[in-house]
């Protein structure tokens, strides 16, 4: 069994011969991009390592067009793939008495065997299906060929279902005519209105003197995502598995923030509670300032239940960050993991730091009658998964 198939990979070739990049799957890029091939060969290789019986789920997955299953499923071939790596043995998708966690991961120095559960935080919804309607209209801009190159913006604050993509192509097409490209140095902007649409279009001249297609960067209007969609992906997750508590085991959710504007500070806000500036006079009339954070985090001890910690089956919270390296033209594209580890203070099976001893750990460092105190440990280990 293959991910990569020969005839699977020709059935797509097929399929997407003259797709656009702009609508074209992330799975049928990996797949069919020649700039790929050593990421393609490193994904078969860690899938060959599976055991059989849990073969057919992953694949299933990672070729699923929609980036929620492929992402899901290839996190949990990362994690299980590191710890393989680093001497532990892992199973997939274990059967408990409660459900079947993503990882379950025992030996080596473990006193305990350690659940696993993948969490990918993608976009809201609504925020995707914008994506998508905007790749369609670079899809159908990009099939101008020209001397300038355009950088589309998008103005109006929702890309109407329905565009007139010929009234659209007809009116970029015209506006680029009507410029010399052989005295024309500076950029030119337009703007596009109709069907509810609105474009801030800007033409830059090429370099060379020849036709192409004019597509050459665009944006979407700022996102205002706050942190919903990360705290309802961890709350399912603590929640999946209330028996863990019975069985004793730590218990980790490995997070990865996919395409968007979260980050660290914003999963450490969800388990801890948000920052804020509480400000007191004494009766001496003197002004104290003073920062926290509030009772709203996900583990935080809530005054409303006389102190005491939320979802203590959480041991911690893994932060899975990904990135392509810079590379050379016509090079091998490459792609490496860090990991960053939030251990939960209030934790009723703490988990042992050995297990990610090579990587950055918040952890609890000091505690009193009020708070606990927690530091960075190995913040400048650079380690990374590749």
């Amino acid at each position: 069994m293959k991910i990569f198939e020969e005839s699977w990979v020709e059935d797509l070739e097929r399929k997407y011969h003259y797709a656009s990049k702009y609508t074209t799957p992330f799975i049928v890029r990996l797949a069919l991009d020649p700039l790929l091939s050593r990421e393609r060969n490193k994904i078969e290789e860690w899938f060959q390592t599976l055991p059989e019986d849990v073969k057919p789920d992953i694949l299933g997955r990672l070729r699923n067009k929609s980036s929620h299953q492929h992402f899901s499923a290839y996190y949990e071939l990362v994690l299980y793939e590191l710890f393989r790596r680093t001497g532990y043995s892992v199973s997939i998708h274990p059967k408990l008495e409660e459900g079947e966690p993503d990882l379950l991961v025992t030996g080596k120095n473990l006193d305990k065997p350690v659940i696993i559960e993948v969490a990918t935080v993608f976009d809201d919804p609504e925020w995707e299906k914008e994506e998508q309607k905007l790749d369609r209209i670079l899809e159908q801009l990009n099939k101008i060929e020209h001397y300038f190159f355009v950088i589309v913006s998008i103005e109006s604050e929702h890309i109407p279902e329905r565009v007139n993509y010929k009234r659209l192509q007809q009116f970029v097409t015209q506006w680029l005519d009507s410029f010399d490209p052989k005295i024309t140095h500076e950029p030119q902007e337009t703007e596009y209105r109709a069907d509810e649409l609105s474009l801030k279009l800007t033409a830059m001249p090429l370099k060379m003197l020849e036709r192409k297609p004019i597509v050459g960067s665009y944006m979407l209007p700022a996102r205002f995502i706050g942190s919903i969609q990360l705290r309802r992906v961890l709350g399912k997750k603590i929640n999946k598995y209330k028996g863990i508590k019975e069985l004793r085991l730590p218990f980790i959710i490995a997070l990865r923030l996919t395409d968007t504007p979260l980050d660290e500070k914003d999963i450490i806000g969800e388990l801890f509670g948000r920052m804020q500036l509480t400000i007191k006079r004494n009766l001496n009339g003197e002004v104290r300032e003073k920062w926290g954070r509030d009772f709203s985090g996900l583990v935080t001890p809530k005054p409303g239940l006389g102190g005491k910690a939320q979802n203590t089956r959480l041991s911690a919270v893994l932060e899975v960050r990904s990135k392509w390296l810079p590379r050379e033209e016509n090079a091998q594209a490459r792609r490496e993991h860090f990991f960053r580890l939030i251990h939960n203070p209030f934790a009723s099976v703490p988990l042992d730091h050995r297990i990610f001893k090579d990587y950055p750990q918040l952890v609890p460092v000091a505690e009193d009658e009020k708070q606990i105190s927690l530091q960075w440990i190995g913040e400048n280990s650079d380690e990374a998964f590749d």
